[in-house]
């Protein structure tokens, strides 16, 4: 029999590795017990995959918080369950044995995941600046050097290859991922191998002339206008943006406007990140 200290470690264990692989998970704490209950003071872990650890009591009480937390892992969103141990009435669980509880079901959600296409100059200053908002960011490339430069911040995933089309085919993505395309000469390339694939957010960082080229390119193709319309370029709020570290405020800016639902301005989309997009896009993004 695992002992109420195991139970308790086992719970950290896996919060532990959830949070290291970026996987959501929810801990259920009992706050308050009155009257008869199975358990007074409990806790237990839910992941995002439904697996449990520990429990606060069994029965039709824990099968409903365990329903409860289903749902407010879907919704990334905390709440406070009540029930009464009784078969009528507010709360009432259908048990007969008389008590109620309190239960707070805290979210963990997965960090947003931030995939920095090319490790040039700006996305190293975009992921300098996304770390410490919590992103789980990916950096990748097909030179190791842009990868070991010494301003590209530990905590980031380095991810080399041989080529963007290989690389953009192995990631996990899905419709929370967020794309920012900044390389030196496979920009068309990276695009043609992401805008078949789930994100929430697809940006490119380039002048609104080569996106103009793209754009054309990509219909003359027959890619749907629809798959075309996903991408966001010139990427970022316009800030008046000119040094890597500005375009990657303002880039930071538009993604967690993206990220948190936040209307979209009148206009419904910035024009431009920075006075000279021709500059940007031919020198300090490489």
């Amino acid at each position: 029999m695992v002992s109420e200290t195991g139970v308790v470690m086992s719970i950290f264990q896996q919060a532990c590795l959830c949070e290291n692989k970026n996987r959501s998970f929810a801990l259920i704490h009992i706050i308050e017990s009155r009257g008869s209950t199975p358990r007074h003071s409990a806790s237990m872990l839910v992941t995002e995959t439904g697996e449990t650890i520990g429990t606060i009591g069994g029965g039709m009480m824990e099968r409903l918080v365990l329903d409860r937390t289903r749902q407010a892992l879907a919704d990334e969103c905390s709440c406070v369950f009540q029930g009464r141990m009784a078969r009528q009435g507010e709360h009432a669980v259908g048990s007969d044995c008389g008590g109620a509880m309190t239960v707070h079901i805290a979210v963990y959600p997965r960090r947003p995941s931030l995939i920095l296409v090319g490790g040039g100059h700006v996305n190293r200053a975009i992921a300098q600046a996304a770390v410490p908002l919590n992103f789980d960011v990916h950096v990748l490339d097909t030179w190791q050097e842009s990868l070991d430069h010494p301003d590209m911040p530990a905590a980031c995933h380095r991810i080399y290859g041989n080529s963007f089309t290989t690389l953009i085919s192995d990631l996990p993505l899905d419709d929370k991922s967020l794309v920012i395309i900044a390389t030196n000469h496979q920009d068309k390339e990276s695009l043609d191998a992401l805008l078949p694939r789930p994100a929430r957010f697809l940006g490119l960082l380039a002048s609104s002339r080569k996106v103009h080229h793209f754009k054309q390119q990509l219909q003359q193709e027959g890619v749907a206008q629809e798959q075309i319309a996903r991408l966001r370029s010139p990427v970022g709020l316009d800030i008046g943006a000119e040094t890597p570290q500005e375009i990657a405020i303002s880039v930071l800016a538009e993604l967690l406007l993206a990220i948190k639902g936040a209307k979209k301005m009148a206009s419904g989309k910035p024009e431009a990140i920075h006075a000279d997009e021709v500059k940007m896009a031919t020198s300090v993004a490489m």
